[in-house]
Parts: structure tokens; sequence; C-alpha cells
């Protein structure tokens, strides 16, 4: 993640010191970029500042008491000239924005206030609709910051990934961090979804749409892999007008091996993910009840109807841009559920304790986690899981699908 910090040195300098300190040290040293300090001696600081804005995933605008009013020489507010860089970075952020490429936190430093519209050049009006954090001085700033690089990290800046081979599916990359698993207990909720905890990941990639038909078609031909009939294909080929259906019907044996196949083929360390990367990944950044909020939406998935939908029928469930989720397809996990089928051996708080060995024997149950659309509305929810054998393909209108991790 790359972080551009836009400010006046006569405004906020001090201030905006000690928020790159604690931003670097949640984010890494290369991570954040500040004009003073980051731009070598020697070279054209225009070419380095617009590189910057313009490759950045997170820009903040840094506004102090002064921010908006400065002026030149002549009176004239800088703001209002096209040549100030302040404006030319903010402009910069602001169109990548409504091109969705970044994302803008107006940061309210010095108990500042956000610059009303009339202090802004038309270029800048969109500014004030982002909403603001403010980061007071001492005793509160540290509280702040833990705010802000939450925000950061809970933000919609989890790009798509580059794929390097047309056949590979697209990722989206999740950077490190905490967030909520499992339920609260309340009715409707089982047991082996309780207790709610915090579980921290380090970085990792996950697929943005489940493997779709065509995806794993190329691992059939590569590999002669033979198609069940389970998996209702026309032999050995997609039915037409199904490519971009999810692919389903397939055990998580199958699932494992198209991984495997695929890091060979791509020089890329793939995988099924573990329920907690799913789980993290299904709640974008949230802790609702449902990957788009706490109440059932019938325009966010296939739930319900008559026969199953394409990946990208529906718009993205959540704000990290990830889609079919839940109300489509099954998709397995790596992680262990245990020998019953009711109740999980590996139980809340989430742990590396074993649950995400691969090698178990195939008497273990698997975690599925998603739901398919045949379901109920209750299995829409983001802590929904439940265990499968590995070698069961799953019933009709219940067959199982998978989405891959991927290592960063």
């Amino acid at each position: 993640m790359k972080i551009f910090i836009s400010y006046r040195r006569k405004d906020s300098a001090r201030e905006v010191g000690r928020i790159r300190d604690r931003l670097k040290a949640a984010f890494g040293e290369q991570s954040v970029f500040r004009d003073l300090v980051d731009i070598p001696a020697g070279v054209d600081f225009r070419t380095v500042l617009e590189r910057e804005t313009k490759g950045c995933d997170v820009m903040l605008v840094v506004i102090g008491t002064l921010w908006a009013g400065i002026t030149d020489d002549q009176g004239n507010k800088r703001l209002f000239k096209p040549e100030d860089w302040t404006r030319i970075e903010v402009e910069t952020g602001l169109q990548r924005l409504q091109e969705g490429t970044v994302r803008v936190f107006p940061i309210l430093v010095l108990n500042a206030a956000m610059p009303s519209p009339g202090e802004l050049p038309e270029t800048l009006q969109q500014l004030p609709n982002q909403n603001a954090i403010s980061i007071h001085d001492d005793p509160y700033f540290d509280f702040d910051m833990d705010r802000l690089i939450r925000d950061i990290r809970n933000s919609g800046s989890y790009h798509p990934v580059e794929k390097l081979e047309y056949f590979e599916p697209e990722t989206v990359y999740i950077p490190e961090g905490p967030f909520w698993m499992g339920s609260e207990p309340r009715e409707g909720v089982p047991i082996h979804e309780t207790p709610r905890h915090e579980v921290d990941l380090p970085a990792y990639c996950i697929g943005k749409y489940p493997v779709t038909n065509r995806q794993y078609e190329e691992f059939i031909i590569q590999t002669h892999t033979r198609v069940m009939p389970v998996m209702g294909w026309d032999g050995q080929r997609v039915p037409r007008g199904l490519e971009q259906y999810p692919v389903s019907g397939v055990t998580w044996y199958e699932a494992r091996t198209y991984c495997d196949w695929l890091s060979k083929a791509t020089e890329r360390d793939y995988s099924l993910p573990n329920e907690a990367q799913w789980e993290k990944a299904c709640r974008g950044g949230n802790d609702c009840t449902y990957p788009w909020g706490d109440d059932v939406d019938p325009a966010r998935s296939n739930q319900g109807k008559s026969q199953m939908a394409s990946v990208d029928a529906y718009p993205p469930q959540n704000e990290y841009e990830i889609f079919d989720l839940v109300g489509n397809v099954r998709q397995w996990t790596v992680t262990l559920w245990g020998e019953k089928p009711s109740t999980p051996d590996f139980k809340y708080p989430w742990a590396n304790d074993g649950r995400n060995n691969p090698n178990a024997n195939s008497q273990i149950r698997r975690v599925v986690r998603g739901s398919s659309f045949t379901e109920d509305t209750q299995l829409l929810r983001c802590s929904a899981r439940s265990g499968q054998f590995p070698e069961n393909a799953g019933l009709l209108g219940t067959r199982h699908g998978f989405r891959v991790a991927m290592k960063v």
C-alpha cells in the first residue's frame, strides 16, 4: 500500500511529521510519501509528485487552520491558482477517487474545520463530501491515529493484483491486520459460530470471484483431468453460456489440485483460503452480519433464485469489491472441521493450531463457507460455516465450488 500525504508546509508541517512517523511504523518505511523528506536532492520534484499522486492507494489531505487561506505575494489565495501544487495534488486525488483507484481522507489538525465550498475552487468541491478524521494533539493523538490506521486498513484500498496468465483468477490484496471473526451468541446462531473474537492475519490475496467454469476448463485441458458427471458439463467442455458461472460439483481434493496446478503454471503460491482469510474477506473491513450490512438485501446476491448465476451477475458484496461470497455457490476452505457433522473438533477462538493441515486424512471434514442459491437467508451471514467430507462434491442445488488465496 502506498500512502501519499498532501499538506501545506506553512500550515501543518510539524503535525504531518508525527502522522508520518506513526504511519511508517504501521505500514512500512516505503509505504508513506511526504514531499519534504521523500524527494531526493537533485531531481525534478514536479515529476516525482506527479508519479506519487498518480500511483498511491490512499491520499491524506492534511488540513490545518491556514490551509485554505494562504496567499501569494499579491494577496491571492494559492488554492485558486491552477498551478498551486497542493491544489494539483488534491485535484489528482479527487479525479482518481471518481475512477475508483484511490481513497481520499481529509485529515483535520490543529482543531481546524473542513473548508466550506465557498473557500474551495470548483475542482475541489468534492473534498467536503469526504468524511474527515480529526487528529488532535496529546493526550488524544495516539487514539486518533489508531482510528486512522484502522480506517486505512479497512478502506477500499484492496486493489486487484496483476494477472500473469490469461487463465489466472483475479485476486484482491488484503493487508495485514485484525478483524472480528464469528458471532455473538443469539437465537439462530449455532454454537460453533461463537464466540466472537479478534483474529490478526498477515497480508494475503484472495479471489475476487469464485473460480469460474472457464478458468477450471483451462486446468482440465492442460492436465487431461476427467470431468465428473456431477459437474454438469458437456463431457469435457463447459456448456455454452455457463463460462462465467462458478465451477461447482468439485471435491476438496479437486479444488486443491487446481490450486497446485495454478501455482506451478504461474510460479505464485496459490492455495485454498483458510476460513479466517475467507471470513475477513467476506466482512470487507466491517463488522456486519452480512457482507454488505446488517439487513438482508435481495439485490446483493442470487439467494432464493431458481438456478445458479454468473459470478458477476450481482454487484460486489462488500467494500473490498469482492463478488459472490454468499448466495450462489458453497466454497471450500483448507481448514479442518472434524469428524462429526454438527460439532467441530476445532472450536473457536480460531488459531494456527493444526486446523489448516492440508494433509489430514479423508475422514476429517473440511470447513465450507458461503452458501448456495437454494439455501436459507440465515446462511448469508459472514460467520456461517459447516463441515463436509473432502470427497463430497455437494448435493444438487448445493454443489461445492471454491475461490483461491495467494501468499504475498
